[in-house]
């Protein structure tokens, strides 16, 4: 079968989402979540501003077995500027003092501990993918200091696995000498669980509950700080339950931990992951109504109007609008196979960019497809796009403007100040040839070119084409 070319773009819900139970907030809704104004009026000019806005930042997709889908109604999601901004639990930059995002690195081992370094070699990956480089912290922390702008980013000092003495198992249980280990901070060590992997992916995982609370003992000691991310390559769990758990963040106390394991594309055959339909081909139209269970060109009449969401199709060719040059660039990008380092860093980095949102107390995000959406598993994972959303990048300005050092810069400088930041890291030639980064790049790009002409009070006209295209 050739190539698909990703010709239709879905900019709105996929026709899963009335089936799951999931509505998606109108138009007017989705203005006032991203506003701080104390009431805004409905007004014609609503669904102009979605048509526009859809060919840069689409709806949600709301595939079968998403979070959205499986939970339609999710308490977590749709918290607008005005909730986060009134929050009484919210975490504010320090007027006056140095706001610093930490980055932790993988913990180095002792002596006794070596053997660990087994359990972040995947067991079930595909021959010849199995010796990848991981991702790299300088490479994260040089990712977030971009999607953070302008707070400054930095390592913090090395963590250590160290062996942990005392085990407290029930009597006459069958001994696992593995069973608890020593994560150390200065003279601080933390007991961590493991167990083995229930789906053999890796030999063992870590508690992330257990790591969390390490972190915390760690991040008081830690001046001048907002916030902690810790970086691991070890398979974690939260709960017996649980398969596995990629990331998770303790947002009231400003900490988190993202682990790449599972972002091993050595494990993409095996997790059933799509490379051919990551973002932002997951907008791909054919894509979409596959996964859905809809016959290819069923229900498709063939015309030319301008993109307007929930018109029963919802798709298009999106002209020259930023969703359609970063599905171009992702297209033109070198095939995943060329460089599999980098794309197990963009999944990671993704990952840690959301671990942080939580930090600043981002709730999940439902009004658009969105960086803080909720996900219900790695599949989903690699269908989120990089960027924020209206709603939550407004969320992000309004803390930043919220301290004088930022506010005298102002809002539209800001947010284009960090677009170009990340448009320079995605272009950068170790960068640019990784798909996700390949697109996100371009994405930027037209959007830094929009905001300008906003800036001069010039305004872009863009026809977006329905023709249905076969895969």
């Amino acid at each position: 079968m050739a190539p698909c070319k990703h010709a239709n773009l879905l900019l709105d819900v996929s026709p899963n989402a009335t089936q799951a139970g999931f509505a998606r907030p109108p138009a007017a809704k989705r203005r006032a979540a991203a506003s701080l104004a104390s009431r805004i009026e409905q007004d014609t000019a609503d669904e102009e501003e979605a048509q526009n806005l859809a060919g840069t930042f689409p709806g949600p997709l709301v595939l079968p077995d998403d979070l959205l889908s499986v939970y339609p109604k999710d308490p977590d999601s749709g918290q607008t500027v005005k909730v986060w901004q009134r929050s009484k639990h919210r975490n504010r930059l320090n007027a006056g003092t140095p706001n610093t995002i930490h980055v932790a690195a993988p913990p180095s081992y002792s002596p006794k501990m070596k053997h660990m370094r087994e359990w972040i070699v995947p067991l079930t990956a595909t021959e010849g993918e199995e010796d990848v480089s991981p991702p790299k912290p300088k490479d994260l922390i040089d990712y977030l200091s971009a999607y953070y702008h302008p707070l400054p980013v930095t390592r913090t000092p090395n963590l250590t696995w160290v062996p942990w003495e005392d085990d407290d198992g029930p009597p006459n249980a069958t001994k696992d000498e593995n069973r608890y280990i020593g994560l150390k901070q200065g003279q601080n060590i933390t007991r961590i669980r493991t167990r083995p992997c229930p789906d053999g992916a890796y030999e063992r995982q870590l508690n992330l509950g257990d790591i969390l609370d390490g972190l915390l003992h760690m991040v008081k000691e830690i001046h001048p700080r907002y916030a902690l991310v810790m970086m691991l390559h070890h398979d974690l769990y939260e709960d017996e339950t649980d398969d596995f758990c990629c990331g998770r963040a303790y947002g009231g106390s400003r900490v988190s931990v993202v682990t790449s394991s599972r972002y091993h594309p050595g494990l993409d055959w095996y997790q059933e992951i799509e490379r051919a339909h990551m973002w932002p081909a997951s907008h791909c139209g054919n894509f979409v109504r596959r996964k859905c269970g809809i016959r290819s060109g069923a229900g498709v009449k063939r015309r030319k109007v301008m993109m307007v969401e929930g018109d029963g199709v919802g798709e298009g060719k999106a002209g020259g609008t930023p969703m359609r040059a970063a599905v171009d660039a992702y297209v033109a990008a070198p095939a995943p196979e060329k460089d599999l380092a980098g794309l197990w860093f963009g999944r990671t980095a993704l990952t840690a960019s959301h671990e942080l949102g939580h930090c600043f107390c981002l709730g999940h995000c439902n009004y658009y497809a969105c960086a803080m959406q909720g996900t219900a598993g790695i599949v989903e994972d690699v269908r989120q796009p990089p960027y924020l959303c209206p709603v939550c990048l407004e969320k992000v300005i309004s803390g930043f403007l919220e301290v004088k050092e930022y506010a005298n810069i102002g809002r539209e400088r800001l947010i284009l100040q960090r677009y170009k930041k990340l448009h320079e890291f995605c272009t950068g030639k170790t960068r640019a040839g990784v798909k996700m980064f390949a697109g996100y790049g371009a994405w930027l790009g037209k959007r830094i070119e929009a905001l300008k002409a906003e800036e001069e009070g010039g305004e872009a006209v863009v026809a977006i084409d329905l023709t249905n295209d076969s895969e």
